[in-house]
């Protein structure tokens, strides 16, 4: 339902906490001041005619439904103070939550479910519409991101609540610290916005521990469990440890790939050479051996033969003389090598 198919980069949180979030609230049941809360009712349950078929739990639908046109309102009556492009994102990530991911819709996308939303003013008797400011600020949202949305939406949640002196409970600070370790536990995907992020809870973490700590009777109970077992410094810690090990791992990443690359080259290259080699070789055995198979055709098999065996002959017999004058020249010098040597002189041999 969240149009996963369509997403083409990286989910931007930038601007959403707490800005969208603050001055708002989600709760279905709480009081809304003003006339328009109705008039969204009526709009909602005309929208939920046309884009399901199911009955069961339309209150639910309706309501949900009514809060983000309550929401679009918002945005739009301040987006001189707001950032209406941060802002739709939140409603885009509500309207996920709290209509597509709980109905069966047939409208056919985010996208598209917005725009019906929108055109129920058509058909409506008041003069309140469903807001199109966010129209021309449609994103998608990647299912790591809607899990990290979520996290943040319940810890912002919580810092809202915390305003209020009689909501500082030890069972909402409990809260509170399983929201942030489970956004800890995130894709490392956003890893480094999700830095950015836990550093401005944590900020605020430690702003509680030191505003609580004069509330001794209440609040400072609740403030005492950001410490207790040294948890806040374990969440500082854990933060920087793991910023570091995903910056580690991208630069082994990048150095592997570049080695493979490297590796690939000099094996293409060795390869190539090779090739090259090789063919040389196998031209020159086979130039060779071509040439003792017309040597062999020529003396076995033609008038050649006749015509080198005298000439072989001749040659064998010159050969031979000539031996035998060397084996004589070479006896005769050791005769007077070795007469010389004893000091004895001869006439040599004619």
């Amino acid at each position: 339902m969240s149009d996963n198919k369509l997403e083409s980069k990286e989910f931007d949180f930038t601007g959403i906490f707490p800005t969208c979030t603050e001055n708002f609230s989600w709760g279905v049941l709480d009081h809304r001041s003003g006339s328009t809360a109705h008039h969204f009712t009526e709009l909602c349950s005309d929208f939920k005619n046309v884009v399901t078929e199911n009955d069961s739990n339309i209150g639910n639908f309706v309501q949900y439904c009514r809060i983000l046109g309550i929401y679009l309102e918002h945005i739009d009556n301040n987006k001189h103070k707001l950032n209406p492009e941060a802002c739709c994102k939140y409603f885009y990530y509500r309207l996920n939550k709290d209509i597509l991911d709980k109905y069966k819709c047939n409208c056919g996308g985010t996208q598209k479910c917005y725009e019906k939303m929108a055109e129920q003013e058509k058909s409506s008797k008041f003069m309140t519409k469903i807001s199109n400011i966010c129209k021309d600020h449609f994103v998608n949202i990647d299912t790591d991101a809607l899990k990290i949305m979520e996290n943040l939406g319940e810890i912002y949640n919580c810092i809202n609540i915390f305003k209020t002196n009689r909501n500082r409970t030890t069972s909402n600070m409990h809260l509170f610290k399983r929201y942030i370790e489970e956004l800890e536990k995130n894709s490392y995907k956003y890893k480094s916005q999700l830095k950015k992020e836990l550093e401005k809870i944590i900020k605020k973490c430690e702003d509680y521990i030191r505003e609580w700590e004069a509330d001794k009777n209440f609040a400072k109970h609740a403030s005492d469990l950001l410490t207790h077992k040294n948890w806040i410094n374990e969440r500082k810690r854990k933060l920087n440890g793991e910023v570091q090990k995903t910056t580690n791992s991208v630069v082994k990443q990048i150095q592997t790939s570049e080695f493979n690359v490297l590796v690939n080259k000099t094996l293409m290259s060795h390869m190539k050479e090779d090739v090259a080699n090789t063919g040389i070789n196998i031209g020159t055995i086979f130039i060779r051996f071509s040439v003792l198979i017309i040597i062999f055709i020529l003396y076995k098999y033609t008038p050649y033969l006749s015509f080198l065996k005298p000439r072989v002959r001749k040659l064998r017999r010159r050969l031979n003389k000539n031996n035998k004058n060397n084996l004589d020249f070479m006896y005769l010098f050791d005769v007077e090598y070795k007469y010389s040597a004893d000091d004895r002189y001869k006439i040599a041999y004619s």
